[in-house]
């Protein structure tokens, strides 16, 4: 799970205004512009973690989950999480590369198949013997309470997003959902995690692009 404690150091306020700033903004999309709710396929956003945890629990030397992330596995459309090992301690983060990526059923959120993983297979050369430097932390000085509404404000942006990804990826005549792209990244950005961003854009190398491509 993310260890959500070791995020919060500064930008208190630039973060309690950015959820603030979301959640009026979700307010003004209507119905027309984006895939009702009562017609969804698939699974909340909030739900796929809760779901890996109970299906395959994190293990005990310690281990740091990403954020979901929306991928084709042999043209199979899945919910991809990554494992890192990781000290979970007080003090600075310490995570080394993802080693496992466990991929979801979107639908019915069932763990289907987890695979072992290199630096490699993302396109990069980091060492799995040596944790990878965390750089920027952009929530620091946040409160718990604080980042666990930007969290679920992301999830909620997710199902919008990917409920029209999965079912309909063109980018044409999409302008209503600029802002929501907008904001999706805006805030993947502050709590997704630095040293696993390219890890991030390799996995779902498909839906960012597509999330970037609708920001524009």
């Amino acid at each position: 799970m993310l260890q959500t404690s070791l995020f919060f150091k500064h930008h208190r306020r630039q973060i309690v205004l950015l959820i603030a700033a979301g959640l009026a903004g979700g307010a003004s999309i209507t119905k027309g512009q984006i895939v009702d709710s009562t017609k969804k396929r698939f699974k909340s956003f909030s739900e796929f973690m809760k779901l890996l945890g109970k299906q395959d629990p994190p293990r005990d030397g310690g281990e740091r989950r990403s954020l979901p992330v929306p991928a084709r596995r042999e043209n199979q459309l899945l919910i991809a999480f990554m494992s890192c090992p990781a000290l979970i301690r007080p003090g600075p983060v310490q995570m080394w590369p993802p080693s496992t990526v466990a991929w979801l059923d979107p639908v019915n959120g069932k763990l289907i198949i987890k695979t072992q993983v290199s630096p490699a297979d993302f396109g990069q050369t980091h060492s799995t013997n040596e944790p990878m430097k965390w750089g920027e932390n952009k929530l620091s000085g946040v409160s718990i309470e604080s980042f666990m509404a930007l969290r679920n404000r992301l999830y909620a942006l997710y199902d919008t997003l990917f409920e029209i990804w999965a079912t309909d990826p063109s980018t044409r005549n999409r302008s209503p959902l600029q802002g929501v792209a907008r904001e999706f990244l805006h805030i993947f950005d502050q709590i997704s995690e630095p040293p696993l961003r390219p890890y991030y854009d390799a996995l779902g190398r498909d839906y960012f692009g597509w999330v970037r491509a609708l920001a524009q």
